[in-house]
């Protein structure tokens, strides 16, 4: 996958006539390279994403330079529209690691699901990695199949990552990918969320929430 690009030397206010004209103001930087302001066609910015994501690498080829490596950092959107309003890209250091979220790609089918047992409940869609750039998987293939009655369970531990790839320590691997619920359970939760909820308001002082908005106003 490839990007072409080129310098941008307008700042400001005056970006504002290169989205009209389709074109994406954007900008690259890295641990071994200084931040430098980029421009891209808005209609091949979206191409790449679609198929790279924010865990893809791809070459940006800037005019006039080498191509280097670099993942899609931050997108920033009009809110209304949808539409990118600019693009920030990440030059990756072949030599160091890095930490990205990897997309889960669930695969089979849960018995438990094909026969009304329960209902699939996923907990994770993405898990954070740490590798060289040249190890970081594209996806995490996870199979439904072993789901097969209320409460099983597939943990993140069980997951097979790659040689040289390791989970970010902020993720518990003894924590869920995906287990079966039942609707008792789910109807056992709301019933404590309820009763705490009831606790709640016998506890709370009275005029509590006639002082509070009194106090907003």
């Amino acid at each position: 996958m490839k990007l072409l690009a080129k310098k941008r030397n307008i700042k400001g206010k005056q970006v504002s006539a290169l989205r009209r004209s389709l074109i994406v103001p954007a900008s690259v930087f890295g641990p071994k390279r200084e931040p430098e302001n980029l421009e891209v066609d808005e209609k091949a910015l979206y191409a790449i994403f679609k198929e790279a994501g924010y865990n893809r690498f791809f070459d940006l080829e800037i005019e006039g330079a080498e191509k280097s490596k670099v993942l899609i950092k931050e997108l920033q959107r009009n809110p209304v529209t949808d539409k990118i309003l600019s693009v920030a890209f990440y030059q990756i250091a072949e030599d160091r690691k890095i930490t990205v979220e990897v997309p889960i790609r669930f695969i089979g089918e849960s018995l438990a699901v094909k026969q009304n047992l329960g209902f699939l409940i996923a907990q994770y869609d993405t898990i954070k990695l740490n590798c060289l750039p040249k190890d970081l998987p594209s996806e995490l293939v996870v199979d439904l199949a072993p789901l097969e009655k209320p409460t099983d369970t597939i943990l993140v531990s069980s997951i097979t990552l790659p040689a040289e790839v390791t989970l970010d320590s902020s993720v518990d691997p003894e924590s869920a990918v995906a287990y079966i619920g039942t609707a008792q359970k789910e109807e056992a939760l709301e019933a404590k969320a309820t009763e705490a909820a009831t606790a709640a308001a016998e506890a709370a002082p009275a005029g509590t929430d006639e002082a509070a908005a009194e106090k907003k106003e």
